[in-house]
C-alpha cells in the first residue's frame, strides 16, 4: 500500500495536557480578588435567587440561564431540536437541566423550546450543582442545572414572539410563537404554539481527479431546503392537598420539507455538460403524550413515576432527473423510503434518605420501541430495482432494574454508586419473505457506575467517574436504506450487537471567588468492545471464506475493540477584571485520540467520524442600564488538516475525510428592551458561511488493494441567516 493516502497516526495528548495545565494556572491567577458573589448552599451547589436576575429583566427561563456563568454549553445542547430523540427510554442519563429536580417527561419535546416557554416570573431560583447530589432524576455529567419553580404562579400571562427570517438568496419568511400560562386553584397550565417557515441554502464545489492526478470533472452544486413547521404544545400540573404532584404534557408536530439539489457537472475530458437534479419531499408527523406523578410516603420515601407515549412517521420521496448538453430534463429514477416509529416508556422509582448520610433509590423501567422501514427504488423506465427492496419491522422490548446509593462520607466527600441491570429482546421481521420472517435476539447487561466527589475547599473540587455503558443500536442499520449522496442503496445488517463501553474520567474544577466563573480540566479514557463500523458484506459465491480484504461491498457491523482518550477543558469568566461585571466569556476545548483495528486495511486507524479537535467560544454581555444585550458563539471542529486532524470514515471501496473546517461556524445576536416588557432582537447565523471541506478517495475493488479509481475534493458553504423578532408579554 502506498503512503500517499494513509498518513501516520500519532498521539499528542501529553503535549496538549501540559498546555492545558498552564492555561488553568494562568486563568486562575487572572481572576484572583474578584468581588461578585452568590449564595452557596454547600461547596458543590451555587444558588441564584430571584433577586439576582432583577437587573437583567428576563422574560423566559432561557433568558435567566443566559446570565449565569457556566451554563452556555448546556444551553447550546438544549437548543438542539432533536436532542431528546437520540436515545430510547429514559435511563439514568439524560438532560442536565432539570425542573424541580426532575427531567421533562417527554422525548420529542425540545428542551430548548421548553426553556423558552417557561416564564421568568414562575421561577423561584436556579441551582448549579457540580458533581453528585442525591434525589435528582439523572446522573451528573459534571454540571447539573436545577430550576426551582414557585409554588404558585404570580398571574396568568402570555409571552409572544413575531418576526421574520431571511436566508441569503432565499426569501423573507414569517415566524411566530405564543405561550400562555395560568393557574386555576391547584392547577397550573401552559399552552404553546410555534410556527415557522425555514430555509437552508448550501453551495458545494466538487473537483474530481483520476489515479494519474488529472482532473476530469468539475461540479457546482446547490442545495435548497425548505421547511414549514407547526408545533402545538401543552402541559398541566396539579398539586393535591396531600402534596402529591401530577404533571401531563403533550406535543403535536406538523412538518413539510422539500429539498431541491441541482448539480451542474463539467465533464472536462469530453467537454460535455451534465445536469443532475434531485428533488426530495419529506413529510414527517409526530405526536407525544407524557407525564409524571410524585408521592411522598411517610416512611418509605419519595415515589416518582414517569411515562411517555409517542408515534412518528416519515415519507421520503426522492426523484432524480438529468440532462446532457442542454437537453430537456428526463427522469432517471426514483426512491421511496418510509419510516414508522413509536415508543412507550414507564419508569418508577422510590427514594429514601436515612441516617442523614445515606440516600437510596431503587426502581425499574420498561420501554417498547417499534421501528419499521421500507425502501423501493425505481429505474428510469419505472421498473423496480429488486436488489434495493427492503421492508423490515423491528421491535425492542427492554426492562431495566436500577439501584443507586448516595453516601455523604463527610461534609466534603460524597460517593455515588449505582448498578443497572438491563434485559432486552430485539425482534426483526423481514416482510419480503414468507419463510424465517422473524429473527430475535436477547441481551443482558449489568451496568455499574461509581462517582466520587471531593471538595478540597469551597472553590476546588475533584470528580472521578467509572462506569459501564451499553450503546443503543440504530434500527435503521438493520435493513437497506437509500444514500442520496451516492445515489445508491446501502446494505443493512440484522445481526448488529451494541457497543460495550468502559468509561473512566477524572476532573479538577476551580470555582473563582465571588461568582466570577470557573475552570475545569478533565481527562478521560474509554475502552470499547464490539465497536461498530464497516465490515465485509457476505458474498458466498465470490468470497466464500469471507476474507475482509477480498470483499467488494460493506455494511455496518462489529469490528472488535477500540479506544478513545483525551482531555477536555471548560472555562467561564465574568469580565469584572476589565470593568465588565455583566459580561461572561465561556470556552471549551476537547483533544481526542481514537484507535480501532480496520478489517480491510489490517491496521490501526482512528474511529470513523470522530473529531480530534473541538472548541467553542461564547460571549454574553448585558448592559443593564440601557436594557441592551449582545453576544456571539463560535465553534470549530478538526481545524488541523490531514487524516490525524479530521473525521474519517472507511468502507470497503473508499476512505472519506469529513469536516476539515476552513472557517469556524459562528453566530451573533443583539437585543434591546423597549416599552412594556417588550424587546426586539436580531440574530445572524453562519457568519462565515459555515465553510467546510470533504475529501473522498474511491478505490477499484477492495480498499486494501490501494488501486485508486478517483479522488473527490469538496468545498461547502452554508448561506447566512438573518432573523429579526419582537417579543412581549401581556
Amino acid at each position: 500500500m502506498t503512503s500517499g493516502h494513509f498518513l501516520t497516526y500519532s498521539p499528542m495528548i501529553k503535549k496538549s495536557f501540559n498546555r492545558g495545565a498552564l492555561t488553568l494556572i494562568a486563568f486562575s491567577s487572572l481572576i484572583a480578588g474578584s468581588t461578585m458573589a452568590q449564595e452557596a448552599e454547600d461547596s458543590a451547589t451555587v444558588t441564584y435567587n430571584e433577586d439576582y436576575f432583577l437587573p437583567y429583566k428576563p422574560v423566559t427561563l432561557h433568558d435567566m440561564l443566559r446570565s449565569v456563568p457556566g451554563t452556555a454549553a448546556l444551553l447550546a445542547r438544549a437548543d438542539e431540536e432533536l436532542a431528546g430523540r437520540r436515545t430510547r427510554g429514559f435511563g439514568s442519563e439524560g438532560d442536565q437541566i432539570l425542573i424541580d429536580g426532575k427531567r421533562i417527561a417527554g422525548k420529542t419535546n425540545s428542551l430548548g423550546l421548553q426553556l423558552k416557554r417557561i416564564q421568568a416570573t414562575s421561577v423561584s431560583r436556579i441551582e448549579l450543582i457540580r458533581g453528585t447530589k442525591a434525589g435528582l432524576d439523572v446522573q451528573s455529567e459534571g454540571l447539573i442545572i436545577n430550576v426551582i419553580m414557585k409554588a404558585t404562579a404570580s398571574k396568568s400571562s402570555t409571552v409572544w414572539t413575531v418576526g421574520t427570517e431571511y436566508v441569503e438568496e432565499g426569501k423573507v419568511n414569517p415566524l411566530a410563537k405564543v405561550t400562555h400560562t395560568g393557574e386555576a386553584g391547584r392547577l397550573k397550565y401552559l399552552v404553546g404554539v410555534d410556527f415557522a417557515l425555514e430555509e437552508t441554502r448550501k453551495k458545494f464545489n466538487d473537483t474530481f481527479f483520476n489515479a494519474s492526478g488529472i482532473q476530469f470533472e468539475d461540479n457546482s452544486l446547490t442545495n435548497n431546503h425548505n421547511r414549514h413547521k407547526l408545533f402545538l404544545n401543552s402541559s398541566t400540573e396539579y398539586t393535591a392537598e396531600n402534596g402529591d404532584i401530577f404533571r401531563l404534557n403533550g406535543q403535536l408536530e406538523f412538518d413539510d420539507q422539500d429539498t431541491l439539489e441541482t448539480d451542474n457537472q463539467q465533464l472536462l475530458l469530453t467537454n460535455d455538460r451534465n445536469l443532475v437534479v434531485r428533488d426530495q419531499t419529506h413529510k414527517p408527523l409526530h405526536w407525544e403524550v407524557g407525564g409524571d406523578y410524585q408521592h411522598q410516603f411517610e416512611k418509605l420515601g419519595l415515589s416518582k413515576t414517569l411515562f411517555v407515549f409517542n408515534r412518528g412517521k416519515h415519507d421520503i420521496d426522492t426523484a432524480f432527473s438529468g440532462a446532457l448538453n442542454g437537453a430537456a430534463l428526463a427522469g432517471t429514477g426514483e426512491n421511496l423510503y418510509q419510516i414508522r416509529h413509536g415508543e412507550m416508556i414507564l419508569r418508577s422509582s422510590l427514594t429514601n434518605t436515612f441516617a442523614q448520610k445515606h440516600t437510596v433509590e431503587i426502581g425499574g423501567e420498561a420501554a417498547i420501541n417499534d421501528f419499521d422501514t421500507a425502501n423501493t427504488n425505481y429505474r428510469a423506465d419505472g421498473t423496480v430495482n429488486l436488489s434495493t427492496l427492503s421492508d423490515q419491522d423491528a421491535r425492542e422490548v427492554r426492562y431495566e432494574a436500577f439501584a443507586s446509593h448516595n453516601y455523604s462520607i463527610s461534609s466534603n466527600i460524597s460517593l455515588q454508586s449505582s448498578v443497572n441491570a438491563e434485559w432486552s429482546k430485539i425482534t426483526q421481521t423481514n416482510n419480503l419473505v414468507t419463510i424465517n420472517q422473524d429473527f430475535s435476539r436477547n441481551f443482558f447487561y449489568l451496568k455499574p457506575r461509581l462517582n466520587l466527589r471531593y471538595d478540597i475547599d469551597a472553590q476546588n473540587q475533584i470528580r472521578a467517574t467509572a462506569e459501564r455503558k451499553i450503546s443503543q443500536l440504530n434500527f435503521g442499520d438493520f435493513g437497506n436504506k437509500f444514500d442520496a449522496e451516492d445515489n445508491e442503496v446501502d446494505a443493512g445488517n440484522a445481526e448488529l450487537r451494541p457497543e460495550d463501553r468502559l468509561e473512566f474520567s477524572i476532573a479538577f474544577e476551580n470555582r473563582f471567588p465571588e461568582d466570577q466563573g470557573s475552570i475545569s480540566i478533565k481527562a478521560f479514557y474509554n475502552k470499547i468492545r464490539d465497536h461498530i463500523a464497516k465490515i465485509p458484506k457476505p458474498d458466498p459465491i465470490n468470497n466464500p471464506t469471507n476474507n475482509p480484504q477480498l470483499a467488494t461491498e460493506s455494511l455496518p457491523g462489529n469490528i472488535g475493540d477500540a479506544k478513545e482518550y483525551g482531555v477536555e477543558i471548560n472555562g467561564n469568566l465574568r469580565l469584572k477584571v476589565i470593568s465588565l461585571p455583566n459580561a461572561i466569556l465561556t470556552g471549551k476545548y476537547i483533544l481526542r485520540e481514537t484507535e480501532a483495528f480496520d478489517p480491510f486495511l489490517q491496521m490501526n486507524r482512528p474511529i470513523i467520524y470522530k473529531q480530534k479537535h473541538e472548541w467553542l467560544v461564547n460571549f454574553q454581555h448585558d448592559l443593564v442600564q440601557s436594557g441592551t444585550s449582545y453576544g456571539f458563539n463560535i465553534t470549530n471542529k478538526a481545524p488541523v488538516s490531514g487524516l490525524t486532524g479530521t473525521s474519517i470514515g472507511f468502507r470497503t471501496d473508499a476512505t472519506e475525510q469529513w469536516e476539515q473546517t476552513i472557517e469556524p461556524k459562528a453566530s451573533l445576536y443583539i437585543e434591546q428592551k423597549i416599552v412594556n416588557e417588550m424587546k426586539i432582537r436580531f440574530d445572524m447565523d453562519n457568519i462565515f458561511n459555515a465553510k467546510s471541506a470533504y475529501h473522498k478517495t474511491k478505490y477499484i475493488g477492495n480498499i486494501s488493494m490501494d488501486v485508486v479509481n478517483y479522488d473527490e475534493f469538496r468545498k461547502a458553504s452554508q448561506q447566512r441567516v438573518y432573523r429579526l423578532s419582537l417579543q412581549g408579554t401581556f
